[in-house]
């Protein structure tokens, strides 16, 4: 495995020196990676921001070269970009040498590795996206103003409260209240706010 790391980062290079038992070669300025398939590249993002993408994007993306990105504060959008533009791996610059050599490693064997608590989160945010907003799935059969009213109630508000906050009657809250029950199959504003909370 022959490892070159990219870093205009003093600190950081001293602390690779430090924690990183495998052999590599430290380099203050990217340059066009190697032909070489045992070639493994470390990029400090955080000491060469821009130049790093751009790199990423002319010499990685859509290639099989295996890049991992060390940054000094780790976040998600910052890792998602740099896989979008063919990073391998993404990790903290001053995680735990235990972490660096699993995830060179990995890189070494085409696989990739990421944070683990980063993932997670990138996948809670994926699930999200994913799940249309609970209180607007139920309620897109009803007009603006029903569901102004329904969740006006499911907030625990009463007939008088809601007539007052639309300046409108209570028998048109009533009104407004029959049509919601029967469009979205209910009996009474109670059975309204149970199905408001579960979806």
């Amino acid at each position: 495995m022959k490892l070159v790391i990219y870093s205009a980062s003093r600190p950081f290079e001293q602390f690779l020196g430090k924690h990183l038992t495998s052999a590599f070669e430290f380099r203050s300025r990217l340059q066009a990676p190697s032909n070489d398939p045992e070639q493994l590249y470390l990029l400090h993002i955080s000491s060469m921001e821009l130049d790093c993408y751009e790199w990423l994007l002319r010499h990685v993306s859509g290639k099989p070269i295996r890049v991992g990105v060390c940054s000094d504060l780790p976040n998600i959008r910052e890792m998602l970009e740099c896989v979008r533009l063919g990073a391998k791996g993404y990790c903290n610059s001053y995680m735990a040498e235990q972490h660096y050599q699993q995830m060179l490693q990995l890189l070494a064997n085409d696989q990739s590795w990421f944070p683990p608590h980063m993932l997670e989160e990138t996948f809670r945010l994926a699930q999200q996206a994913n799940k249309p907003d609970p209180a607007q799935k139920p309620l897109q059969m009803l007009t603006p103003r029903e569901k102004e009213i329904a969740l006006a109630v499911a907030e625990g508000k009463s007939n008088r409260q809601i007539a007052d906050l639309y300046d409108i009657s209570e028998p048109t809250v009533k009104t407004h209240l029959t049509s919601i029950f029967r469009k979205l199959d209910l009996k009474d504003r109670v059975g309204l706010v149970l199905y408001l909370k579960q979806t």
